[in-house]
């Protein structure tokens, strides 16, 4: 009986090792250390060098991503959002060739880079040439251009071709379970800074917050000193009394306030209407520079219906949002922001909040 059992999984390698070498033999697979050199031939060695990266998809989209003496900005002016930009220099870094893609399979694949891929070009400061560990000619050059394709069927890795390569591999970063296709987005919002405010608190000359709803709680926050700061009213009025922790703690707040999405759902009539009918808070900081920054919030409406001990009382009713609101910053109309109010929440505190009771 044991022998039996003994031959059985005797057996059993023997066909395993059979398969593995078939496979071997029709190149349905390699390991990195049969790849030698090619396992690597997509990585940046080297990302602290590379200042501008350029990705467009076949439906039109397309970013362009440049390095500049104050961060990563995206179209030349926008500023991108740096944990997105830095987990695709990491991506650029890590990037290897996990297997190569069978033979029989190359054309199907090539068809599909040609129709689905993203082209991605990453430009870097290199030489033209170096001698003795000497460069020379150091220039922006396009040092690499992928084309990333779909997933593999196990999700693991996906289909991309390097420009100057015959053929498609499978590419993949150790130890990262997933695909990487999607950290190459061409689409240009996604690569958007989310800050608004990015203030410190020695940086803030003075705050003026409008209430359009209730104007007597309207103020101004002038500074003083380093940490001083005076409270003044809607008529200009100087409040001696007021509580300096909270006005402290909400000036602080302006070193970094983002928002949460740029809407698209509205039609430019819907747009329209929000502007005149929905404005509720203006901020607007002025830094020791004199920069204005100003942030116009707006209701997002929602329809409701009037309830009482889990009864319709009455019709449906349009209130405005408890969780969330628009957001236009420094009258650019062509962005309309989506924010979240906890997240602005002592911002919007009425002047009454801060006066001592």
């Amino acid at each position: 009986m044991k022998k039996n059992r003994i031959y059985l999984i005797i057996a059993g390698v023997l066909v395993i090792a059979s398969i593995l070498v078939i496979l071997q033999r029709n190149n349905l697979f390699s390991s990195q250390e049969d790849l030698g050199p090619i396992a690597a031939e997509f990585s940046i060695k080297d990302t602290n060098n590379v200042i501008k990266i350029f990705m467009a998809d076949q439906r039109g989209n397309k970013v362009l991503l440049n390095k500049t003496d104050k961060g990563w900005v995206v179209e030349d002016t926008i500023p991108a959002l740096k944990a997105n930009v830095d987990n695709l220099l990491s991506t650029l870094l890590n990037l290897t060739v996990r297997q190569t893609v069978p033979k029989t399979a190359q054309p199907a694949i090539n068809k599909m880079i040609g129709t689905e891929a993203i082209k991605v070009e990453v430009y870097q400061m290199a030489p033209k040439f170096t001698i003795f560990g000497i460069s020379f000619f150091v220039k922006e050059r396009l040092t690499k251009t992928y084309y990333m394709g779909e997933a593999t069927m196990d999700n693991m890795g996906n289909y991309a071709l390097l420009q100057g390569m015959d053929e498609p591999y499978v590419v993949s970063i150790p130890g990262f379970r997933g695909f990487v296709t999607p950290l190459f987005s061409p689409i240009p919002e996604n690569w958007y800074s989310h800050t608004l405010f990015q203030t410190k608190l020695t940086r803030i000359k003075s705050v003026q917050f409008i209430d359009l709803i209730n104007p007597q709680e309207s103020f101004t926050i002038q500074k003083e000193g380093a940490r001083f700061f005076s409270l003044y009213d809607f008529q200009n009025q100087k409040i001696n009394d007021y509580d300096t922790t909270k006005v402290i703690d909400m000036l602080s707040e302006f070193r970094e306030r983002n928002y949460l999405s740029i809407s698209k759902a509205l039609t430019s009539a819907e747009k329209d209407s929000v502007y005149k009918n929905e404005l509720f808070k203006i901020i607007i900081l002025t830094d020791v520079d004199g920069v204005k920054s100003e942030l116009r919030f707006y209701h997002i409406k929602q329809l409701v219906q009037e309830m009482q001990d889990d009864v319709n009382i009455g019709d449906p009713l349009w209130v405005a949002s408890k969780d969330n609101c628009y957001g236009i910053f420094n009258e650019n109309y062509s962005k309309l922001y989506k924010l979240q109010i906890f997240y602005f929440d002592r911002q919007l505190q009425p002047l009454s909040y801060f006066i001592k009771k």
